[in-house]
């Protein structure tokens, strides 16, 4: 089975503990998801669910202190109740306070960046909030000067899909904030704005997604920067389930996008001795293709030429059958899952309808191909309404100019 590896880097205080706790026990069942969470050991789970109790009492968890390895094992159940494995996510999560000491050389944090699939990096969204209001300089030096340098420098170190998650983004609702605003303004950050160029320029996602691992209306922040509970306040998590949806789909519009220079290189025989090829190309590209045909078409795709290969015989694909998928979805609107995310950003109507193929796909799963099918429609689904709800989670700097 597929592992995939999350670095998630976060100074001190910005939650990351909070955040994995509060992940695991919102995706603890399948619920409206598609999928759910299912942690490697019962000390992982009691560990994970000690803390988010302990969180509803208003205790918050002191920081990591050095790096904790997560791993879960991302599962889909079908109408019958059976329950089909499709990968496993390591979530490894660096201790903040170590973070910020840039002068000492952290081999084992070199060795997991080299081996990180994605690299989720964990902005704490009160300091972004003294930032944006200009309200607070101890906070707004710590975070300029401490807490983002580091995780920039780390990130500068690969080539993986990157997400900056804001934390604490009740804090962030309730002054009426919107995304457009805290990305302008880090771009107006010179070495963030250069990070993110460098990966717009390598067709490599950068995803901004707000977060809250409590919700709106639990707690309050305090003058000493801690948060107190809301007497008689409830949880209500935000956004748990994006950032690790996100992870396959960034990786995979990586792969398509940085390989299509590639695809340059190789000769029309080459491709032509395929019958198949030419098959799909027949059948699929003589029209415009409508929306649900379209879905159909990437996630398959996705699944029989990319995925099972890997996930399921533990191999790479095979070289031709990767430049048969990769062509093909160059030709279906700009690399098929940008053509998708279009789609979707500028008609309600379309994120209803792939919702509904969503449910449909749940609905036939009868096996691991299935399933895993299943489960990237759900990850593409999710990743979709991230975009439609926050038109600007994924930073673009043209599109910002």
């Amino acid at each position: 089975m597929k592992s995939y590896k999350i670095l998630t880097l976060g100074a001190s205080g910005a939650g990351k503990t909070v955040f994995l706790a509060s992940m695991f026990r919102s995706l603890l069942t399948q619920g409206e998801y598609g999928f759910y969470l299912k942690a490697e050991d019962f000390k992982s789970q009691r560990l994970l669910n000690n803390i988010y109790e302990k969180l509803i009492i208003g205790e918050w968890p002191l920081g990591t202190r050095e790096i904790s390895e997560w791993k879960f094992t991302c599962c889909i159940q079908n109408p019958d109740l059976e329950n089909f494995p499709i990968c496993q996510f390591i979530y490894f999560d660096y201790a903040g306070g170590q973070l910020t000491e840039m002068n000492k050389k952290d081999d084992k944090l070199q060795e997991i960046i080299k081996q990180a699939d994605a690299i989720l990096g964990l902005l704490d969204g009160q300091k972004i909030q003294a930032l944006i209001n200009n309200s607070n300089e101890q906070k707004i030096d710590d975070f300029l000067n401490k807490d983002l340098p580091p995780i920039m420098k780390w990130m500068s170190y690969c080539q993986t899909p990157i997400q900056f998650v804001i934390s604490k983004w009740d804090l962030l609702e309730n002054d009426n904030f919107d995304l457009k605003e805290i990305s302008d303004r880090l771009l107006d950050i010179p070495k963030f704005k250069e990070l993110v160029v460098s990966r717009n320029k390598e067709g490599s996602p950068v995803r901004l997604i707000p977060v809250s691992s409590i919700g709106s209306g639990f707690a309050t922040p305090q003058p000493d920067g801690s948060m107190k509970k809301i007497a008689g306040s409830i949880p209500r998590p935000f956004h748990m389930e994006v950032p690790v949806s996100c992870v396959i789909p960034d990786l995979l519009e990586k792969e398509i996008q940085v390989n299509l220079k590639r695809l340059t290189t190789i000769s029309d025989a080459s491709i032509a001795e395929n019958s198949g090829f030419n098959k799909l190309l027949n059948k699929f590209f003589k029209g415009v293709l409508s929306f649900r045909p379209l879905i159909d078409l990437v996630v398959n795709i996705i699944v029989e030429y990319f995925l099972i290969p890997i996930i399921f015989n533990d191999s790479e694909p095979n070289e031709l059958n990767i430049i048969i998928a990769q062509e093909i979805l160059k030709r279906i609107d700009n690399w098929g899952l940008a053509g998708i995310r279009r789609r979707v950003a500028a008609d309600e109507k379309k994120l209803a309808e792939f919702q509904q193929i969503k449910n449909e796909y749940i609905m036939e799963i009868k096996d691991k191909t299935t399933a895993l099918r299943s489960a990237i429609t759900s990850f593409l689904y999710i990743s979709n309404k991230l975009n439609q709800d926050f038109p600007d989670s994924e930073i673009i700097v043209d599109k910002l100019k």
